[in-house]
């Protein structure tokens, strides 16, 4: 059977419970409320047919509704699927056609977003329906239930309030029962990665993955009563998996914020003797600017850790000094390897953490390969990434090519990253196999935003590149060609595509071309156009990283 999420929330429940865990503005979920509150969302599933093996989709930003949520769902045997806040409609429904949802919990509108008007673009049955009525919707056949958070109702939407209103009748035993068959290999989280085959792919994660959550708390020092803030997106595996399941194993608290504001999380960061933080060197820049020629109080952050693109040495440096890090660690992970392989050793000097140096976490395996062969390769040597054992995802969801594509027979995960090993084992990233770029931390995929300009009428085929950015890391940069006779502007391009996908994909940079250059054997030249992109880039007079 083996520990699963539900029994390692019943554990924290029992050892902290009356410790806070949920901390969002001025709700409070202790251990033992998250448990019972986790119960009583589990028995609502239940009610509504929902069990073991379904997949329950999650759009809502950080809050406490979302973690209640994905425990349930363990707790179950259910999966959950989180949404990027920031999908607009066909990104959306490829997301709750592919998984094959059978329930969506979501925010009728967040921010300046009508969640509701995307969902009813294309599901229009939502109008249709009586309110709490089972969905027959003809584009998203599994989808059967549509629950809005709070006790807000519309249409077919009911409310997740009067989810657990039902749960209140389910027969006695019943929760009991389902949580007893789940099993620490039944899948409990999908997240949705974009491709270089220009779909998302589903990363499944077992329970397992409270294996590498030990890990992430052991190398970074995590301690009973830590205080993280959560500001890392729940979508993203760096906030769900990375961020809860450790603070759930270990004792931690996590402040949550809706959406990342620097202000904000230094004025939480001192109300919540906040001690955890971690993030993608974006955040570190807003906080360092933000901050100005002040300082956090010395020692206020213990455990830091950087990652999700190159750590720029300024920012580290200036980080550790004006943040009061006690250790600040560089951090490789993937969302198909559960968020974290390498960290820098807690207490190793900052030019380890600068050079973007890390050791495994834990009692897996990890290699630098030949990327044609897979051959195992001397240390000093660069190849491509792999690795092996629990940390590794199940595979791709409903996507067996892709899955055999990624993962040798024998276990062996292709990162597609390259990387070489010194004779300490510190793993340095050295480059990609794959054209992916880093925007803020979330990969973006040539492939996927290829596809959705090239669905505009004008175009005839685009080319996509990231070039450096100075706050982000890295950015979109689109290379159009227009179809014979037509006419198109750079605006147009981008206002196209902000309508159509999430905004770290949308381009910063459109050159209109009369026709993209290709090689004698009619094949575009990418590295030509890569060159070209990073001189335009570069000629716009980006700032330096951290000033």
């Amino acid at each position: 059977m083996g520990w699963t999420i539900g029994r390692a929330l019943s554990r924290a429940a029992r050892l902290w419970g009356g410790r806070p865990f949920l901390i969002d503005g001025a709700r409070r979920l202790s251990f033992a409320e998250t448990d019972h509150e986790v119960d009583r969302h589990a028995r609502g599933l239940l009610a509504a047919g929902v069990g073991r093996g379904d997949v329950v989709a999650i759009w809502l930003p950080n809050c406490i509704e979302w973690a209640l949520v994905w425990l349930a769902c363990a707790r179950i045997g259910a999966a959950a699927v989180p949404i990027n806040t920031r999908y607009r409609a066909d990104e959306v429904e490829y997301v709750l056609r592919h998984s094959r949802a059978a329930m969506l919990v979501m925010a009728a509108r967040l921010w300046t977003t009508d969640y509701l008007a995307i969902l009813r673009s294309f599901v229009p049955e939502m109008d249709d329906e009586q309110r709490g009525g089972a969905l027959n919707a003809a584009r998203l056949p599994a989808l059967r239930w549509v629950l809005l958070r709070g006790d807000a109702e519309t249409g077919a939407a009911a409310s997740l309030a009067s989810l657990l209103a039902s749960g209140d009748t389910l027969p006695k035993g019943r929760l009991e029962a389902a949580a007893r068959a789940v099993v620490a290999e039944d899948t409990t989280i999908i997240v949705y990665t974009s491709g270089t085959s220009g779909r998302p792919k589903g990363a499944r994660q077992a329970h397992r993955i409270l294996r590498n959550g030990a890990n992430i708390g052991r190398s970074r020092h995590y301690e009973a009563g830590d205080v993280v803030l959560g500001h890392m997106p729940f979508y993203h595996v760096a906030g769900s998996v990375a961020t809860l399941i450790p603070a759930l194993q270990f004792g931690q608290a996590v402040v949550l914020m809706h959406s990342w504001a620097p202000a904000e999380a230094l004025a939480l960061i001192e109300a919540e003797r906040v001690n955890v933080f971690g993030g993608i060197p974006t955040h570190f820049i807003d906080l360092l600017q933000t901050l100005g020629e002040k300082r956090l109080q010395r020692d206020t952050i213990r455990s830091a850790w950087i990652g999700g693109a190159a750590v720029p040495p300024e920012v580290a440096r200036r980080a550790v000094e004006r943040l009061g890090i006690h250790s600040l660690a560089a951090v490789y992970g993937m969302t198909e390897t559960g968020g974290a392989t390498t960290y820098t050793e807690w207490g190793a000097p900052i030019e380890l953490v600068c050079a973007n140096k890390g050791k495994q976490i834990g009692d897996f395996e990890l290699r630098i390969t030949d990327p044609l062969r897979g051959t195992p390769l001397p240390p000093g040597s660069d190849g491509e990434i792999r690795v092996r054992g629990y940390l590794v995802m199940q595979g791709y969801f409903d996507d067996q090519e892709a899955t055999n594509a990624a993962i040798t027979p024998d276990g062996w995960f292709r990162t597609g990253d390259l990387g070489r090993l010194d004779s300490d084992g510190n793993l340095t990233i050295t480059g990609r196999l794959k054209e992916m770029f880093i925007v803020g931390g979330t990969n973006a995929y040539p492939a996927e935003i290829e596809r959705f300009i090239g669905q505009h009428p004008a175009v005839a085929q685009a080319v996509v590149c990231g070039v450096p950015d100075a706050r982000l890391g890295e950015v979109c940069f689109a290379f159009v060609e227009a179809r014979p006779g037509a006419t198109l502007c750079a605006d147009e391009i981008i206002a196209f595509c902000r309508a159509r996908m999430a905004d770290y994909k949308v381009p910063r940079f459109v050159r209109i071309l009369g026709e993209l250059p290709r090689t004698a054997t009619n094949k575009i030249e990418r590295h030509t156009l890569q060159g070209m992109a990073r001189r335009i880039a570069t000629e716009s007079g980006q700032p330096p990283p951290g000033s």
